[in-house]
């Protein structure tokens, strides 16, 4: 099972109707429920590396991403992360059934991270930002 703040990797997930590989998401949500009549466990926010500075303007410029540095980061599985600077897209919430996706932890997010991720999403949702649900995955 997953924790709130979990980094996890993904082994291959569906986004607008695509197959995606392997990719890195914060658990943002471990309560589970239900969405359009389907039951989900988490809701997860994707992670992205910012590759030069170039792209780390560009991409933290975008309404809805926030920045995670290396050190917001506990990184507790030999094979995991990458060490790189990187973003969370909290605008995309990706609701997962861990039964359907195949997944392991491979760290968390520190506390100060955790929570300075959590104030940004309900600052977005107060501006009455649209989030895009995501449940191709359920």
């Amino acid at each position: 099972m997953c924790n709130k703040g979990d980094i996890i990797v993904i082994y291959s997930y569906s986004d607008n109707g695509i197959v995606l590989p392997k990719h890195p998401f914060v658990v943002f949500d471990v309560e589970g429920g239900e969405i359009s009549g389907l039951s989900f466990d988490i809701v997860a926010l994707v992670m992205s590396s910012l590759k030069n500075e170039e792209q780390s303007k560009r991409k933290l410029s975008y309404v809805g991403n926030i920045k995670i540095a290396p050190e917001d980061q506990i990184i507790t599985k030999a094979d995991g992360g990458n060490g790189q600077r990187g973003f969370l897209k909290c605008d995309q919430l990706y609701y997962f059934n861990l039964s359907k996706i195949d997944y392991k932890v491979i760290g968390s997010l520190t506390e100060d991270a955790l929570s300075e991720v959590s104030q940004y999403v309900y600052e977005l949702a107060s501006k009455g930002i649209q989030f895009r649900n995501i449940i191709e995955n359920l």
